[in-house]
């Protein structure tokens, strides 16, 4: 809601108001000693406004001088008066001043308007005040957005921080407890005497797994909302990459009914890209399509350079698909699909929108096509500055 200074009650100039039974004459001695005065308001011995008497009645050239004739002692200022003027409520907000003046009474520009509250009289505004009062209330608006900027800006580096130090306290014990489930898993001190144990060490370092991850993306996209994800570029092999980051899913897309293909040719160009965060856009992809199709699926790892030069790495899937509305959720932060099969996979909804981030830093961007029951693909896109040839 407006501040009251920012309102038409803020503009509200307290001129005497005449009463509409006085003479001309008392009106014009007023004109003549206030030369600044457009109008002067009338109104009625309730206070409520009768109308507006303007400059221009009484001295038509400007001069000083009457213009109504010998008569002008005779006449009251009901005679001359406009009995409708322009009139604002006090709470009425700028920009609806402005668009009422050009709508309704385009001559209140100059003689002004009337403010009232409750129809009585408060006092008169001009355009000249109303201009002066926006301008304040735009720099104001200004220095607050910039408050509000900074503060923000602040409260995502305290974040980030925080994060990066909580990051930093779990790993270190997640990564030990990782490595001995594995040592456990591998039974590299001996068989377990009841083999089930095994299995158990194996839930607990892909539990491990999992949570690195999680605590990886997080790190990642805080840093990206902050702007302090850079890339380490060089030149990238990515037939190599694409290739590899399918065969470390393969297993996991197998315990899951789920087979990925490569459609790689083997001679795409390289690449100049960030290789780590290059594989961690891939292995978002593939494990999303994984985790989204049902047992006997398929995900398809395509690549290609397009007409253009741009080079497209796609994931397409025979999965549950998505709607509009579903996918602008799914490109959102914790954003997940709400469906039977989405409920029953693990995942934060970090995946896609950490992997947006990713590509529009390497200056492309995130191509996605998806419909309900039909599958999904998604691209990686990458600006033809970045595909090199040789």
């Amino acid at each position: 809601m407006d501040e009251p200074a920012f309102t038409a009650a803020g503009l509200a100039v307290p001129v005497a108001p005449l009463s509409s039974s006085q003479d001309c004459a008392a009106a014009l001695a007023r004109f003549q000693r206030q030369p600044e005065l457009a109008a002067l308001p009338v109104v009625d011995g309730d206070g409520r406004v009768a109308g507006l008497l303007e400059r221009s009645r009484l001295l038509p050239d400007g001069s000083g001088e009457a213009g109504c004739g010998e008569g002008i002692g005779t006449r009251t200022v009901a005679d001359l008066m406009d009995p409708h003027p322009l009139l604002i409520d006090g709470a009425t907000r700028l920009a609806e001043i402005g668009r009422r003046l050009a709508r309704l009474k385009p001559a209140a520009l100059v003689t002004g308007f009337l403010v009232v509250e409750q129809d009585r009289y408060l006092g008169v505004g001009t355009v000249t005040g109303l201009m002066a009062r926006s301008a304040e209330q735009t720099e104001l608006r200004a220095r607050q957005l910039d408050e509000a900027r900074r503060q923000a800006e602040q409260a995502i580096r305290a974040k980030t921080a925080f994060l990066a130090n909580m990051s930093h306290e779990i790993r270190t014990p997640l990564t030990a407890m990782m490595g001995f489930a594995e040592l456990l898993e591998q039974e590299v001190l001996g068989p377990h005497a009841i083999p089930l144990y095994r299995e158990y060490a194996r839930d607990i370092a892909e539990s491990g797994r999992h949570l690195m991850e999680l605590i990886n993306d997080l790190l990642d996209l805080s840093k990206a909302d902050a702007d302090r994800l850079e890339l380490v570029d060089g030149t990238v092999d990515v037939v190599r990459v694409a290739i590899g980051t399918a065969r470390l899913l393969a297993e996991r897309a197998a315990r899951h009914g789920v087979s990925i293909a490569t459609a790689v040719p083997l001679d795409l160009p390289p690449l100049r890209a960030d290789e780590r965060k290059l594989r961690q856009m891939l292995l978002n992809l593939l494990s999303n399509a994984v985790k989204f199709t049902p047992a006997d699926g398929i995900v398809t790892l395509r690549g290609r350079v397009a007409a253009d030069g741009a080079l497209w790495l796609s994931v397409y899937d025979t999965g549950i698909g998505m709607t509009g509305e579903e996918l602008a959720k799914a490109l959102e932060p914790w954003g997940q699909v709400d469906s039977a099969l989405a409920r029953s996979q693990v995942g934060t909804g970090l995946g896609l929108p950490l992997t947006k981030r990713l590509i529009e830093l390497h200056g492309g961007r995130l191509d996605v096509v998806s419909r309900r029951d039909e599958g999904t693909t998604i691209s990686l896109v990458f600006p033809p500055r970045r595909v090199g040839r040789g």
